[in-house]
């Protein structure tokens, strides 16, 4: 079969034969035997009958949800939550932290990202940005300086323009024009920039990684542009799924492409 190259992206009660049910025992029962049996804990219904988990919470204003898997972030007040739910699994629900109108938030693949305005030590307004798994619980990304370190120059305070997640990365570009990104696991044989078509050095402090500074002027312009693309190389005998960044041109630089995770696609049944 030829491999294919692709570039995308952007998750009754009834009762038991020949028995009356749990509910109708009881509702033939005399009220003060019947309280005495629930209390017990006689239930109402069968045993062995599968129980439906339960799904997220409608409750509060919605702030972003997804699907694969079904995540919904919301507030109430200013507390900001999340909840997903695999078909057929329980939900996780998780109490993120406080929510003002500045918050932003950003879902993919059951991860939430979101930032929180603070202010330096100078009194600079800045954000800090936050990116947690929601199933697990776990937190992999809390930073207070979001204009990530470069060769030269320390991580510094800064806001968030914008904002965007999956469950391998969280990508963002300051108010400076500063574009940062962070990974929940460093993939270092998977890494590469490549800008005009050749390798391009990238500076990593941890994990995360400076993509460049497009300056104030073109912040917004390389925001609205920043976006998570998947390829790689696979067909139904296996190959791989490459995870990439794309940074849009700014000032005298062209598009660039940061490859930062490789992962195995799996073989499908009709490989022999």
């Amino acid at each position: 079969m030829p491999r294919t190259t692709t570039s995308l992206r952007t998750t009754h009660d009834h009762a038991s034969a020949g028995r009356p049910s749990s509910r109708l025992v009881l509702a033939g029962l005399p009220a003060a035997v019947a309280l005495v049996a629930v209390l017990s804990g006689a239930s109402a219904t069968p045993a062995g009958a599968a129980v439906r988990p339960a799904p997220c919470p409608t409750v509060g204003r919605t702030l972003a949800k997804d699907t694969a898997p079904n995540l919904r972030v919301w507030r109430e007040g200013t507390t900001m939550k999340a909840c997903t739910r695999g078909s057929g699994e329980r939900r996780h629900v998780r109490v993120l932290g406080p929510w003002s109108p500045a918050t932003q938030v950003a879902v993919g693949d059951g991860t939430v990202a979101w930032t929180t305005a603070t202010r330096s030590d100078a009194g600079v307004p800045s954000d800090r940005i936050d990116t947690v798994d929601v199933a697990s619980g776990r937190r992999w990304l809390r930073t207070s300086r979001a204009a990530v370190a470069r060769e030269g120059v320390a991580a510094a305070e800064d806001r968030v323009v914008r904002l965007l997640t999956t469950d391998l990365g969280t990508a963002w570009v300051t108010a400076r024009g500063v574009v940062g990104l962070a990974v929940e696991s460093v993939d270092e044989p998977a890494t590469s920039f490549y800008a005009d078509g050749a390798p391009a050095d990238v500076h990593r402090s941890g994990r995360q990684y400076f993509l460049g500074d497009a300056g104030p002027t073109d912040a917004a312009t390389v925001a609205r542009g920043l976006r998570f693309v998947v390829g790689g190389e696979h067909d139904g005998c296996g190959g791989s799924f490459v995870h990439r960044l794309r940074v849009p041109a700014f000032g005298g630089r062209p598009v660039a492409s940061f490859a930062f995770a490789e992962l195995p696609a799996p073989a499908g049944d009709e490989c022999g």
